[in-house]
């Protein structure tokens, strides 16, 4: 399934739908049968008779894919297929897909420069850096559990802060922060005590505190995003880091140069790695 769909202009969707089975040698009656049992599946049986540019985008993407699966191809591929779709189109195409992908029970390679898109369709996502395979895993394995530094900052949103580490154990690390406090983080590599590290923090895993804990700073600039509040927050050694809230009625939007403390949800959400 190509990103601009190359569905042939000059042919029905039905005959789209039968061009790899015809190129096979298929008869007409057993392809037409195939191709509209493909049409229903995708939810386009009565277009049959259209040409591809009386379709949308979306019902153009779903035409690729069943031309693709009508051949029964022992494993799909898919090159940025939602790429030439607006956001809402893109959400329930990749809905429809991994709908149809189940339904097919085809082993499916999808290629995507696009983080969310990955960790949604995919059972199994490979995170690729200069050509080296940085980690394999599941979507949750990936998000939650970032191996190296590429995969933590690539994947989604983390802040970066410096520190210094000031005890271990076999499952956490204790960090005192640059920019003040101290915080508990997972370490998915080894390091020790003294050792200068990086601790990643997502945006979603931080919070304001009323007590001691976590570090201080101060707002920045705060953006309103639909169903979520971001704010950003100047830390005293020059940081920037952000903190991502769900936006409820009685969220406040913070002004600019507010003294706050931030620190995280619970213990070990926070990720290091050495310097």
């Amino acid at each position: 399934v190509f990103q601009n769909y190359a569905l042939f202009p000059h042919l029905s969707i039905s005959e789209n739908v039968g061009y790899g089975l015809a190129a096979r040698g298929v008869d007409k009656a057993t392809r037409n049968k195939e191709a509209q049992r493909l049409l229903d599946m995708v939810q386009l049986g009565p277009f049959g008779e259209r040409l591809p540019r009386q379709l949308s985008g979306g019902q153009q993407q779903r035409v690729a894919l069943a031309r693709a699966l009508a051949i029964k191809p022992s494993i799909l591929l898919l090159d940025e297929p939602f790429a030439a779709l607006d956001k809402n189109l893109r959400l329930d195409m990749q809905i429809e897909v991994k709908r149809l992908q189940r339904m097919a029970g085809t082993t499916t390679l999808i290629v995507t420069h696009d983080q969310e898109e990955a960790l949604s369709m995919a059972d199994r996502v490979a995170v690729l850096s200069h050509g080296h395979l940085e980690q394999f895993g599941t979507p949750s394995e990936i998000y939650d559990q970032p191996q190296t530094l590429f995969v933590n900052t690539f994947v989604g949103t983390a802040n970066r802060v410096t520190g210094t580490v000031i005890a271990t154990d076999a499952d956490d690390v204790k960090v005192a922060l640059d920019a003040g406090g101290e915080i508990i983080a997972r370490a998915p590599k080894p390091v020790r005590a003294s050792d200068k590290v990086i601790v990643c923090l997502r945006p979603e895993h931080l919070t304001f505190v009323s007590d001691d804990s976590g570090f201080a700073g101060e707002i920045g600039m705060a953006l309103p995003l639909g169903a979520t509040v971001v704010h950003e927050i100047k830390a005293k050694d020059g940081s920037s880091i952000k903190i991502s809230q769900a936006r409820t009625g009685g969220t406040p939007l913070r002004e600019a140069g507010t003294p706050v403390r931030v620190a995280p949800l619970a213990p070990g959400l926070a990720t290091v790695f050495p310097q």
